[in-house]
């Protein structure tokens, strides 16, 4: 429109559209710890958000929205200064009691409006502004504040009081700011300027307390969805050695530009990474200059079978390569494929490059060796219709086989006119793309074997093999996408979920790509990022591209723009020793004796054994190769991840177990007493249960402890602990018997040990909480069914330190190579007391801050040292920070104190605001086993680095696994 208003020009009607733009105020109180929350003249306006409507109402409701205002639901607080003030509002605060808000006043002001007709309910401060009075029993404005009763705070103080020199002086002791401050720590929606409040109270009425949508809140047609991180787990960077082709720079900003915010970079480099010193190399180059998140694989070659698997914990995974390389990695020798599978520990992921074709037929040897090794194992870049076959046939088999398959493999054929086609595994047939898009089920990842080699090599006599593919990956699977082949589920299942799940990869937190599925683009001669400045996919029409990435809370690409700077990407294994599960995706061998498999011996099943994903297509193409499988004898003792159900199994009912990962335990019927009872295999198993239920808890598990009773026992107050136990046993399908000390036999006397042999008789599991150190472990040995402590005292809280240890994992994504800080009443703090012990089990640094009458106790200190674990007290908070991954807060317990004066000589002495974290890491965490007192300011909950409220909610999926682990339910 703005350009038809040229001179010499003329508009239509139709160019007009009535729209009403209005601007907000904006300002950060939150952040200016004790300021008040009035402008003057010259900062009136420090920051705005503007909104637009079809009228001035509407438009100021939608900027006031967007500054993070919300509209009151119920509860409005008034206080208004002046007279003057007071009649001004009268309208305004009639039309409020007319849309039935509940409506509160200081004395002055309820006592106005209420001879005008107009209901208020009168509340005060306990005690006039010098402080002077007695607090009453009535509930005072800073409690309801405090407890956030009010939506809406409308204080309106005296004109002359706003910039006078003495109410700057006095405005600390003053109502009014102590009103203003309040709503501003507790979040509370707040307005100080009388014509701010008029104009609200205004559109509330018109809009009837919502504003509508309007044509002019929608101008776009773009469909625009948001899709998790995506993860490539087959990428050839080239760096070391042959940068001309490709770097951690350029490569990891060609995978923000797909979409792409994790990648594994394989290893054959020059030198090729198989030892301890070519990992250091490759991972220094990559800290340096990845811009997203990456883990490193690490070669097999024909003499490091012993060697390599101390890399294991810091390897993306181990790769072996059975055919051509770009490098010397490549084994022709069998026996050390043996080798190399039997020594690479079980737990951590195994993939490799084999095919099936006439110049080899590395794939059904490897996959017969893989069953002899009993370990699971990851088969790349599947791309011929036979080798498709024999991995389905394995999987069929029971064996824990995963596979890919690479987009140039879905997307083109030996027939494509493209720059040069040499690539490993070759392109196949028409026929062996389409049987390779009829088994997509069969198929658990999309990895793009991103392989970049120059033009001019391209065009050489002997061309390297590869085609490079990060930057169009997505777009091509959206297209195909759009033509009905796949779903968004297949998509984000294949490069996210799964990869995640077979390579046992952390989550990216906040992390997401915007993607608009509308736009139509034609793929160009060469891709923007990439080194190789070529594609094979050159002139394919495609729909779907990449708007936004965001990667840890930042945007790191927008609009075809790398805003990410090189050392921004995170390795997410190495310094990080990341615990995985026993055996990932591993499944019981079950084999019959030179057993014929073919096409008869197929279902439609939706297997969940070795990691199969997805529905059964609605067209089979039956298999026409017969193979017959060695003899294999199953080891009872191998533990299992899952089972492979018959034919007739899949036509019962799915049992629940199936959902989870079944490991080895010894937990079932065992007390849970004590820290010291778990060693590190228990944790993990605990973990990855926990983990399990997090990430994929939905109703058929709820049948797990169906039948079963849980009994607690709560001789102390408790919310997180009792209720977290209460959900996890209801998740889990059981039920909860309570014995309330006031309502039970112990006030006539009975003893515990007796009350506790009493419960044992009308339940199955039990959790008990006691003030007094060791009375739990006494009441144990009165049961045979397994006791839980709940917490014992000043001594400890095992079930807090599992959740806490587990918290630390899931944000951070290891234990291993950090500092834990711990602050406040440790010398009463039982959560901190198991904590340390139990960190014990890694390899951490711990941290104490706390007056010298708080301190840690000897016993738990001398425990940590005999445990060779660092230990350094503080007691000034701003020393410790600078170092600290976790900082773990605790409240300092007043009902420990022998005298509220020596609770009132310490208690406010390490308060957490936000100035406190000026030094922290941006990736640090803050912690807190709750309740809170005032330790940590309400400031910080807004903070990303918060996690105490994700702790808490951690509590019931660590206690889900383990009352499903003690009932012996998995």
């Amino acid at each position: 429109t703005v350009p038809r208003c040229l001179p010499g020009t003329s508009l239509r009607g139709e160019d007009l559209m009535a729209r009403v733009g209005m601007k907000v105020a904006q300002f950060s109180f939150s952040r200016l710890s004790g300021a008040d929350a009035l402008l003057g003249v010259d900062m009136a306006s420090t920051g705005e958000v503007a909104g637009f409507g079809l009228d001035m109402y509407s438009a100021y409701l939608k900027a006031l929205i967007s500054s993070g205002f919300k509209l009151p639901k119920k509860n409005i607080l008034l206080s208004i200064g002046s007279y003057k003030g007071k009649q001004e509002m009268l309208d305004s605060v009639k039309i409020l009691s007319d849309l039935n808000f509940t409506l509160f006043g200081s004395s002055g002001t309820a006592d106005f409006y209420n001879e005008h007709g107009i209901t208020i309910t009168s509340v005060s401060w306990p005690f006039n502004e010098n402080g002077e009075g007695e607090k009453s029993d009535m509930p005072s404005i800073g409690d309801y504040l405090s407890k956030q009763f009010f939506d809406l705070v409308i204080n309106l103080p005296l004109a002359h009081n706003v910039y006078s020199s003495y109410s700057r002086q006095k405005k600390s002791k003053s109502y009014g700011y102590m009103t203003r401050r309040m709503a501003i720590d507790y979040s509370i929606p707040l307005i100080t300027d009388i014509k701010v409040a008029k104009m609200f109270v205004t559109a509330l009425h018109k809009l009837g307390k919502s504003p509508p949508l309007s044509l002019c809140d929608v101008l776009s047609t773009r469909k625009t969805i948001k899709l998790p991180g995506l993860i490539d787990v087959h990428v050839h960077l080239r760096e070391p050695g042959a940068t001309h082709k490709e770097t951690f720079t350029t490569g990891t900003q060609a995978a923000l530009a797909g979409g792409i915010t994790m990648i594994c970079a394989m290893p054959n480099t020059n030198p090729p990474i198989i030892d301890k010193s070519s990992f250091e190399l490759a991972t220094k180059i990559a800290a340096t200059g990845a811009v997203c998140d990456y883990a490193l694989y690490v070669g097999a070659s024909l003499t490091n079978h012993n060697a390599v698997c101390e890399l294991a914990p810091h390897a993306a995974a181990l790769k072996m390569y059975l055919c051509d390389t770009f490098t010397t990695l490549r084994l022709d020798d069998n026996t050390v494929w043996l080798k190399h599978l039997q020594n690479w520990p079980a737990q951590y992921p195994l993939c490799i490059h084999a095919e099936q074709a006439v110049h080899t037929s590395s794939l059904p040897a490897i996959l017969f060796l893989a069953s002899v090794a009993k370990r699971p194992v990851h088969i790349c870049h599947v791309s011929k219709k036979v080798e498709l076959e024999l991995v389905i046939t394995a999987k069929e088999a029971g064996l824990p086989v995963t596979c890919e398959v690479a987009p140039h493999h879905l997307f083109l054929t030996q027939d494509s006119q493209i720059l040069n086609s040499a690539v490993r595994p070759s392109l196949g047939t028409t026929e062996d793309v389409q049987f390779l898009w009829d088994n997509l089920r069969y198929i658990d990842i999309f990895a793009t074997d991103h392989a970049p080699h120059t033009v001019e090599e391209k065009t050489s006599a002997k061309p390297p093999a590869g085609f490079p593919g990060l930057e169009t990956m997505l777009p091509l699977l959206l297209t195909a996408m759009s033509q009905g082949k796949l779903s968004l589920e297949d998509i984000t299942t294949r490069l996210h979920d799964n990869p995640i799940r077979i390579f046992n990869l952390p989550d990216q937190p906040d992390t997401f790509v915007e993607v608009d599925l509308e736009e139509r683009w034609t793929i160009p001669k060469a891709m923007r990022f990439t080194k190789a400045q070529w594609t094979p996919f050159e002139g394919m029409e495609v729909q779907g591209s990449v708007s936004r990435v965001v990667l840890r809370g930042s945007t790191v690409f927008i609009d075809g723009k790398v805003l990410a700077k090189p050392g921004y990407g995170k390795d997410v294994r190495q310094g990080k020793i990341i615990e995985m599960s026993e055996n990932p995706v591993a499944v019981e061998p079950v084999i019959s004796r030179n057993r014929a498999i073919s096409s008869d011996s197929f279902t439609e099943t939706d297997y969940r054994a070795g990691g199969m994903v997805g529905a059964s297509p609605k067209q089979k193409t039956p298999l026409t190769t017969t193979f017959v499988w060695p003899p294999v004898v199953p080891d009872t003792k191998v533990a299992t991840a899952c089972r492979v159900p018959t034919t007739s199994e899949s036509e019962a009912e799915e049992d629940p177990l199936n959902m989870l990962p079944q490991v080895r335990h010894n937990l079932t019927n065992k007390h849970i007493l004590t820290v010291k009872q778990f060693d590190r295999n228990s944790l993990h198993q605990i973990f990855t249960i926990a983990h399990q239920f997090k990430r994929n808890l939905r109703p058929g598990i709820n049948d797990l402890a169906r039948g079963c009773v849980l009994g607690t026992m709560f001789f102390e107050p408790s919310t997180r602990t009792h209720l977290s136990f209460v959900s996890a046993i209801q998740r889990l399908g059981g039920t909860v018997m309570t014995l309330s000390p006031s309502e039970s036999s112990l006030l006539k006397g009975e003893s515990i040990e007796d009350s506790v042999r009493i419960m044992q008789g009308y339940c199955d599991i039990m959790v008990m909480r006691h003030p007094t150190p060791g009375l739990v472990k006494k009441a144990a040995r009165y049961v045979n069914k397994p006791i839980i402590n709940g917490g014992d005292g000043v001594g400890e809280h095992p079930t807090q330190a599992l959740l806490d240890v587990f918290t630390i994992r899931e944000e951070i994504g290891t234990v291993n190579g950090i500092t834990v800080t711990m602050v406040g009443d440790l010398k009463h703090g039982r959560t901190v007391h198991s904590l340390a012990r139990l960190l014990t089990l890694y390899n951490v640094k711990l941290q104490y801050v706390s007056p010298p009458e708080l301190v840690m106790p000897d016993e738990v200190t001398e425990y940590v040292r005999a445990k060779n674990i660092p230990q350094t007290n503080f007691q000034d908070l701003q020393e410790a920070m600078p170092t600290t991954d976790v900082l773990y807060v605790t409240r300092i317990q007043k009902e420990r104190f022998p005298s509220p004066e020596a609770y009132d000589k310490v208690k406010d002495l390490f308060l957490i605001t936000p100035e406190t974290l000026i030094k922290a890491k941006q990736n640090m965490i803050v912690m807190h086993p709750l309740p809170r007192v005032n330790e940590i300011s309400v400031e910080i909950d807004a903070d990303p680095r918060a996690a105490y409220f994700r702790q808490a909610e951690n509590g019931v999926y660590v206690r889900m696994a383990l009352l499903a682990m003690l009932l012996g339910k998995c």
